[in-house]
């Protein structure tokens, strides 16, 4: 993930700052969130272990302002009977942003890479041309640059162009960008397609202030993702939604989200 950093080790910290003019969206707050939350146990587990997300919850008061660094901080994790739980603090610049917290699962054996982030000294990666970069690298600077019309993030954008309302229902076409290390969809971004697929569609503006979402099972990036909203509850101003996610007939995540306007 562009630009994320490994600030500090105790509490365990992760953050970026955008490159400017760029902001940061719900897909780099849900994907900075995850990582933190699961580096912190990592960091008390090892940071080879495999740490399946069961669960991933996210409190929001408003966006990260552009241009201020943008950080997660974890100050509590617990481990017990293959499942591990941690806490945190989401903050953009000198303001509380929030709350994050999840729950993974903590498989007996297994090890994959260390992740570069939750390493205090990362090592170093030579900065390429554009044309060393794959197809879906190039497609995404594309990409990038539209963001900047847009004033979306770089995620949010791709997100909102790989994404189709259609019936009632959103389809998201997943990417080779949207991956995580395993193949399957990264869970921030499903978090965020969620979270734009359970926003009012009635025209009026409004803002993720929570949202938690349950992953049932990976979902790949090879099929579509059908994202089924149901609103629960309305008010004035707020708006309970649950949505849910299906590929292949199955449901592989679900989602409940409060919108305020």
């Amino acid at each position: 993930m562009a630009g994320l950093r490994h600030v500090s080790s105790e509490p365990f910290t992760l953050g970026f700052a955008p490159p400017a003019p760029q902001r940061l969206g719900l897909v780099e707050v849900a994907m900075l969130a995850d990582f933190a939350l699961g580096g912190a146990l990592r960091r008390r587990l090892g940071g080879t272990r495999p740490l399946p997300t069961l669960s991933l919850t996210l409190d929001l008061t408003g966006s990260p302002g552009a241009g201020a660094r943008t950080l997660a901080e974890v100050g509590e994790v617990a481990v017990a009977d293959g499942v591990g739980t941690a806490a945190g603090v989401i903050r953009s610049g000198n303001h509380v942003l929030g709350h994050c917290g999840a729950a993974f699962a903590v498989p007996s054996s297994g090890s994959q890479a260390e992740l570069p982030w939750d390493r205090p000294d990362p090592p170093e990666h030579r900065s390429g041309g554009l044309g060393e970069l794959t197809a879906a690298e190039r497609a995404l600077v594309t990409t990038a640059r539209r963001a900047a019309e847009t004033g979306r993030s770089w995620c949010d954008q791709v997100i909102s162009e790989a994404t189709a309302d259609e019936h009632g229902t959103s389809v998201l076409m997943p990417t080779e960008v949207m991956t995580n290390r395993a193949g399957a969809v990264q869970g921030g971004v499903l978090f965020a397609a969620a979270a734009r697929c359970g926003a009012p569609r009635d025209g009026t503006r409004a803002r993720l202030v929570s949202g938690t979402m349950r992953f049932l099972a990976g979902t790949s990036a090879a099929q579509p993702v059908v994202l089924e909203p149901a609103v629960e509850h309305t008010t004035r101003r707020t708006v309970f939604t649950q949505v849910r996610l299906l590929q292949d007939g199955h449901v592989r995540a679900v989602a409940g989200l409060v919108h305020r306007r």
